[in-house]
């Protein structure tokens, strides 16, 4: 699960049609040619139609993120790419803002700018990617996509929780060896974090409450999470996405003052079903058995309404 599906190649989607730099320069038939090709940009992604995105880039063109370590290139896979991203039952909307076009040469131009991409989830945050885009005119005067660049996320502090949000936010249960677990995390009033309650209960042990903040560390460009249990511990990890969901590197103290440390694996089966594993488990330097537990959403109460319906 690499959080790149969502927008990889989105850059190319050139030239927001409300862009005032082309309205100002509307007169020259290099910028009308530059807006045609962001509105027919605009239109095909928008309508979900892989093919016509396809043909709006050079035979050869391409889709690399920043450091090139991943490149799309070719019509056919281009359009294979985005198929899938379209694909996806939750497929964003997509807009552009464009910061600078500069026509560097003959039939050639640059251009730099942000998109935006919105989930079809109202309750979800947009996401923003700076790219800048080569545009070559090809022999029937129409511009065309050559080359397309991902310089990096720049989505603001809810932007960058919104594929960990829309995994989380609900009610989740989890039961392993004589304890159950009960979750619920969703964004707190500022929407800048993500808010979670766990509840741990045993038969042979008290309650324990722990509170859950997920946020945004901007120094260090990772998702972090901090959590405060009511006996007085407390812990910190950093959130890298991975292919098989998350990977969490937490440390922490209990109220006792002991050093925990932690390398835990967080994996999606589907929407409604997870995994958490907790291995090289540390507690004041003595190594822990590890821990596997399958967590599951727990379905919504039923309302009055629903009890009157039943009547």
């Amino acid at each position: 699960m690499k959080t790149t599906l969502l927008y990889a190649g989105l850059s190319s989607a050139l030239l927001f049609s409300s862009s005032p730099h082309l309205q100002a320069q509307e007169e020259s038939p290099e910028i009308v040619g530059l807006h045609k090709a962001a509105s027919d940009f605009v239109a095909a992604y928008n309508k979900k139609d892989a093919a016509a995105v396809a043909a709006l880039f050079t035979e050869n063109g391409e889709i690399a993120d920043l450091k090139a370590d991943d490149v799309t290139s070719g019509r056919e896979d281009i359009q294979a790419r985005y198929e899938a991203i379209f694909a996806a039952p939750d497929a964003p909307k997509m807009a552009v803002e464009v910061d600078t076009v500069r026509i560097v040469g003959k039939d050639l131009a640059i251009e730099d700018g942000t998109v935006h991409l919105t989930s079809p989830d109202e309750d979800d945050a947009p996401q923003s990617m700076s790219y800048t885009a080569v545009l070559q005119k090809n022999d029937k005067g129409v511009w065309q996509i050559a080359s397309t660049r991902d310089l990096g996320d720049v989505s603001d502090t809810a932007g960058h929780l919104a594929i960990l949000a829309k995994q989380l936010k609900g009610d989740w249960t989890a039961e392993a060896n004589g304890m159950r677990l009960d979750i619920a995390f969703g964004w707190d009033d500022t929407g800048k974090y993500l808010k979670g309650e766990m509840l741990a209960t045993a038969s042979d042990s008290k309650e324990v409450s722990t509170d859950i903040r997920i946020g945004w560390d901007p120094s260090k460009k990772k998702i972090t999470w901090w959590s405060f249990d009511d006996g007085g511990g407390f812990s910190k990890g950093e959130w890298t996405p991975i292919d098989e969901g998350w990977m969490i590197r937490t440390e922490g103290t209990t109220a006792d003052g002991e050093e925990t440390s932690a390398n835990q694996l967080l994996s999606f089966e589907d929407k409604d079903t997870f995994t958490f594993t907790s291995k090289g488990r540390l507690i004041d330097g003595e190594l822990q058995p590890d821990v596997n537990m399958r967590v599951v959403r727990q379905a919504p109460e039923a309302s009055d309404d629903d009890d009157d319906d039943k009547k």
